[in-house]
């Protein structure tokens, strides 16, 4: 590991919630209202979701557990499935949640205003504690490597920490579109992603989102309910930021990492990438850390 990787490995107690909140919402492709308790948890039991709607079946966060959606994450063992995770992973890695139990009524968690602030806002109601006797091992880049797609339209590049933790730099280009080029890059932290990261909603083109409608999906939702751009830019809304589209892409970033149920160390750069890659970023680390325990090992 070199000096910027070395620098980054900071332990501190694995945390947890000091007590249980809820929050309420449909989901945008069902429809259905779910009820989002978040539970603490003991040390070392990680993120877990608990579909009481299913006899109280169990869905531990994990890379192995993810599968392909179509601009969201979900997560699947056996029959029992959760829907539309990052955003609430994201709030929880943000703000240094490591162990908790997520009971659902639905599948799909709640779209709410297409941002994770209340969720934020949740967590912060019951505030976050440490758990006694357990530190937190973070997910830390040893070496760079770049994860690219469609002839390099797509791509995601990782570097070894320059930070002690999370940094995040994101490139939104949809050409022939309303929506402009822009960029967001930040240095994670929970003050920072309050202020600055946790209200950027989710977006779509508007003939995007006519499509799925027409397919059966998002029939509850509105141009109030996210940001939804037509020719001339939103409809019926008004951005928070000018660059609030690149914010909720690094917001995505931060949840999809966050699949590996550690912090993740390194300097993450994406430019039009979705959750595929991001969790391909996940599955490269976990892979090269893997690799270096079994030469260790034998040494």
């Amino acid at each position: 590991m070199n000096n910027a990787a070395a620098k980054s490995v900071v332990s501190r107690p694995q945390q947890t919630l000091r007590q249980s909140v809820a929050v309420v919402g449909k989901g945008y492709w069902s429809g259905v209202e779910n009820r989002v308790e978040l539970r603490p948890s003991a040390a070392g039991s990680g993120i877990r979701f608990i579909r009481e709607d299913l006899g109280g079946a169990c869905v531990p966060v994990s890379l192995k557990n993810r599968v392909a959606a179509t601009k969201r994450t979900n997560l699947r063992v056996g029959q029992v499935a959760v829907e539309m995770v990052e955003h609430l992973l994201s709030a929880l890695s943000a703000l240094g949640v490591d162990c908790c139990e997520v009971g659902l009524t639905a599948a799909e968690l709640p779209g709410l205003d297409g941002s994770a602030r209340a969720y934020v806002e949740a967590i912060d109601s019951v505030g976050v504690q440490p758990l006694s006797g357990s530190l937190i091992e973070p997910l830390v880049v040893q070496s760079p490597f770049t994860i690219a797609e469609d002839s390099s339209s797509s791509l995601v590049e990782v570097h070894p920490p320059t930070t002690d933790g999370l940094r995040v730099s994101y490139f939104v280009e949809y050409p022939g579109s309303s929506i402009w080029p822009q960029h967001y890059e930040v240095v994670v932290t929970p003050e920072r992603y309050r202020e600055d990261i946790a209200g950027a909603r989710t977006f779509l083109l508007e003939e995007e989102a006519r499509k799925l409608q027409e397919s059966g999906v998002g029939l509850t939702v509105t141009t109030q309910d996210l940001v939804v751009f037509g020719p001339d830019g939103p409809l019926e809304n008004e951005l928070r930021w000018p660059n609030e589209c690149a914010r909720h892409k690094v917001l995505d970033v931060i949840g999809d990492l966050f699949l590996s149920g550690r912090p993740f160390h390194g300097d993450v750069t994406a430019r039009r990438s979705g959750h595929r890659l991001n969790a391909e970023i996940v599955e490269k680390v976990l892979a090269a850390e893997a690799g270096t325990a079994r030469v260790s090992g034998a040494s």
